[in-house]
């Protein structure tokens, strides 16, 4: 009877919310629908099992920045057998491949995303279907924009290991993915949506999809969901720093207590695992500065750097994954009627303008049409509802003075990390609203507007990001002995990051995917 006097008291929209989160994943263990319609990229090499030599490829060396011209390639079972000069005989039996001096750089590696998140700002009872689909794109566009690794930072551990058995089952084709699973946040810490807010059915719907959240109460839940977390495959530990959200209409939020971060250090350091750190404000940086996590992802909205505090960064070894194109797309101009005067930089005013570019142009080929639809409608509840409201009407929208501030400030701090020798990686935060998977050359490219070299950014985005994920001897470079994941490029990215954007060719372990044209 009390469950019914609930229900009854939630407002219709509330309802549909509700029904539409359950019905989505309720019935999620048969998403297997729509797979027909999918983007689907043509093999090259369909026999897995024949070794290919790709020929007169200009391969670009990452670490020194030099192009190692008409090249050859060899692949064998997944992996780089050689780089040599030596063109093969015909009695070698190998697949040859012909690239007429097209440039060849290490898989990109987008190293921070969320592969379960769809990038929608609110559900839809009628658009289930298309969450589905997208849940399937996320994979597939980010190895079609030349990503054959990413690092997920907080996932739907079900979600996520039904995804890893499509690709790996060759339903889907998708990067390499290493995971964290549930974020290790104290109950109510970010990411600070109750589930109870988006449905009452919230207790059923995880049971199918998995807890992105520990939300630990006390030490013995605190152990018992890491040690769950790494039993289901994680290879790191992701944490959530700051102690104000997000989120318009929201203050401050719980934070770990002393004896915690103890506790996930020793943890770490016992099982040898990586820590990760959400930090957006100088709180949540002192912070992991003091306790010595491994990186710092994100960038700090509300303090500027001492150059002292960056040389302490790169003394302790900690790396930063700035993802200051998130920045860039939740600066929601759409808030105000005129931007503050102290946002009125030529940087900002730049990079509004190169939001507004990309968010209005046609974007099939990033995500779902009615999702981004949808997205660019939901930016009018900034003016609708004022911020403050949003989060009592249900309205889950970031708090844009953050990252305005991230734009003003994040620059700096990071070109002073670079500075101070701070290994910098690069990813996207793909998954939330409005940034949409495969676009890690949005953030390649922006990080070559703050004043990194095409060169630093490829490192970024490739060696930089596999030593922070402790892949470097697997992946990163094109070397002898590595994972066969390579880009093929038209034209020189040490010379313009843009050729970046649209790969001729993307190779995973081997498998040759032509992005030309489609199947």
């Amino acid at each position: 009877m009390r469950e019914n006097n609930e229900i009854r008291k939630m407002t219709r929209r509330r309802l549909i919310q509700a029904s539409a989160a359950s019905a989505l994943y309720l019935s999620f263990p048969g998403i297997g629908g729509c797979s027909s319609t999918l983007p689907r990229y043509n093999r090259v090499n369909a026999d897995d099992g024949r070794p290919v030599a790709l020929i007169h490829g200009n391969v670009v060396d990452v670490r020194s920045g030099a192009v190692l011209r008409d090249k050859v390639l060899i692949l064998r079972q997944g992996m780089i057998e050689d780089l040599t000069d030596r063109l093969p005989a015909t009695q070698d039996g190998l697949t040859v491949l012909d690239l007429e001096n097209q440039y060849i750089i290490p898989g990109l590696i987008d190293a921070h995303c969320h592969t379960t998140l769809t990038s929608q700002s609110s559900l839809d009872i009628f658009g289930l279907p298309t969450m589905q689909k997208q849940f399937k794109r996320n994979y597939i566009q980010q190895l079609a924009h030349g990503v054959t690794t990413v690092r997920d930072m907080g996932a739907m551990p079900k979600m996520l290991h039904h995804g890893l058995e499509m690709i790996a089952e060759g339903d889907i084709v998708g990067p390499r993915v290493v995971y964290c699973n549930a974020f290790t946040n104290i109950h109510g810490g970010h990411p600070d949506i109750d589930p109870r807010d988006l449905s009452v059915f919230s207790d059923i719907i995880t049971a199918f999809i998995g807890n992105s959240n520990l939300w630990f109460q006390d030490i013995p839940s605190l152990e018992a969901g890491m040690k769950q977390n790494i039993a289901d495959g994680a290879s790191f530990i992701k944490l959530t720093m700051d102690r104000k959200s997000l989120l318009c209409g929201r203050g401050q939020i719980p934070v770990y207590a002393d004896e915690h971060l103890r506790f996930i250090m020793e943890f770490a350091q016992k099982h040898n695992l990586p820590t990760a750190g959400h930090i957006h404000t100088k709180f949540g940086f002192d912070r992991a500065l003091q306790y010595g996590i491994s990186s710092m992802e994100h960038s700090i909205a509300d303090a500027e750097l001492t150059d002292s505090e960056a040389l302490q960064m790169a003394k302790k070894n900690m790396a930063i994954v700035p993802t200051m194109i998130i920045a860039q797309t939740l600066a929601a101009e759409e808030a105000y009627d005129q931007l503050p005067p102290q946002y009125r930089t030529d940087f900002i005013d730049r990079e509004m303008d190169i939001r507004r570019r990309y968010l209005n142009s046609r974007l099939d080929d990033d995500v779902e049409p009615s999702i981004h639809q949808a997205n660019m409608a939901s930016l009018k509840n900034y003016q609708k509802y004022g911020c403050e409201q949003l989060y009592a009407k249900g309205k889950f929208h970031a708090r844009p003075d953050i990252y305005f501030d991230i734009l003003l400030r994040g620059p700096g701090n990071l070109l002073k990390m670079k500075q101070a020798g701070v290994l910098i990686g690069c990813g996207t935060d793909s998954g939330v609203p409005l940034m949409y998977h495969g676009t890690l050359w949005r953030e390649m490219e922006m990080l070559g507007r703050i004043g990194f070299s095409p060169k630093e950014v490829l490192r970024c985005a490739t060696i930089n990001n596999a030593r922070i994920l402790r892949l470097d001897d697997k992946t990163g470079t094109v070397e002898k002995g590595k994972f066969a994941d390579l880009v093929v490029l038209k034209e020189n990215p040490l010379e313009k990051i843009e050729a970046c954007r649209t790969p001729r060719m993307v190779i995973k372990e081997g498998r040759i995917y032509d992005m030309t044209s489609k199947a």
